[in-house]
């Protein structure tokens, strides 16, 4: 739980200096945020991709690995159903609801989180689960949001995810400069995107509240039920099993509020849905732990 709290007090900051941003009302605020969004989708986060993937220990245990894939493939699914129900429920757009629904944070959250209660078994899984979510995320995601098949295309992120998947198959390794220059990347990256959640944060009412909040239970709960189902009944147990249930059950991707913004789809919700996904961790992981 003290890594919780480490890792929740290094993001949480950001998101209130993103706030006080509204307050402040700083002059061309919003040219800033709609130009970060352009270079986050097309430079900073396919380079984030591409050096993940690269690096990723992609032949090791291949036969639980599947297991994995199957799994996540399997949460978004009904993700994608509950956030449909969700707009139903509410006369949403589907668009504007279903990434924060559907994707979580599966990278800067899961992976230490399953590191540190999993060990090194944990971090392998962990990532595989972020790879297969991630080119789920940047195409079928990005065709909820975006209403076009083309677009998929468009962006450059999968394109950086194959070719860095590729030289990793290949047994091309990275340099230490590589190494060095991604993670300050990383480091520099996540703070200005969770800056951007905190911005896009407003004032809301108790009907936009409870929308937010059906909205987490759908992403957390939603994903933690299907995947101890999904897990019950293939008879999957061990760290294999914990990490299903701790990536499936973290909170929106910051990445769900970049491509709702870049489509003028509903950002404010994707912020809201972030944040009070965070603040819902404390709640999820010690009941992960439990029923693991």
């Amino acid at each position: 739980m003290n890594l919780l709290f480490s890792l929740l007090a290094r993001i949480i900051p950001y998101i209130f200096i993103g706030w006080i941003f509204i307050k402040l009302k700083f002059k061309n605020a919003e040219l800033f945020v709609s130009y970060f969004v352009n270079l986050a989708l097309y430079f900073l986060i396919p380079i984030f991709v591409f050096f993940a993937m690269w690096s990723a220990p992609l032949s090791e245990n291949i036969i639980n690995a599947r297991i994995i894939i199957f799994t996540v493939i399997a949460v978004c699914f009904v993700g994608m159903l509950f956030a449909f129900l969700h707009s139903k429920i509410f006369k949403s757009n589907f668009r504007d609801i279903a990434l924060p629904i559907i994707f979580m944070n599966s990278a800067y959250l899961a992976i230490p989180l399953n590191t540190i209660f999993f060990g090194k078994d944990g971090t392998f899984y962990a990532i595989i689960y972020n790879i297969i979510l991630t080119i789920l995320h940047f195409s079928f995601g990005l065709w909820f949001v975006s209403g076009s098949v083309k677009e998929i295309f468009r962006l450059p992120v999968l394109y950086f995810a194959f070719f860095g998947i590729f030289l990793n198959l290949t047994g091309v390794r990275l340099s230490d400069g590589l190494i060095n220059f991604s993670e300050l990347l990383s480091s520099v990256t996540l703070p200005v995107m969770l800056c951007l959640v905190g911005y896009q944060i407003r004032s809301i009412n108790v009907s936009t509240l409870k929308k937010v909040f059906v909205g987490v239970f759908f992403r957390m709960f939603g994903g933690l039920i299907v995947a101890y189902i999904f897990c019950k009944v293939f008879n999957i147990t061990g760290t294999v099993k914990g990490v299903c249930l701790l990536s499936s059950s973290m909170p929106s991707a910051v990445n769900t509020y970049i491509l709702n913004k870049k489509y003028d789809a509903d950002y404010s919700f994707a912020s809201s849905m972030i944040t009070v996904g965070l603040v819902m961790t404390l709640i999820v992981v010690p009941l992960i732990l439990w029923l693991k």
